[in-house]
């Protein structure tokens, strides 16, 4: 999986007026798509990492 041949999808993200206006002042353009991205995947390894866990938890009561 290379990133540079993986096509650009555009997404609309609902968030509080807040929110929207810290998160354009603290991220200049063209940083914030990559802050969400790196967001994205620490959450979808951490998920896969739970995942995991959970199971392992699930074969070692098995052997007990």
């Amino acid at each position: 999986m290379t990133k540079e041949k993986e096509q650009i999808e555009r997404v609309v993200l609902k968030i509080p007026r807040s929110v929207a206006k810290y998160f354009r002042e603290t991220f200049p353009h063209g940083k914030r798509s990559q802050f969400v991205v790196q967001k994205l995947l620490e959450y979808k390894h951490e998920a896969k990492v739970k995942e995991m866990e959970e199971e392992l938890r699930k074969v070692n009561k098995e052997r007990q």
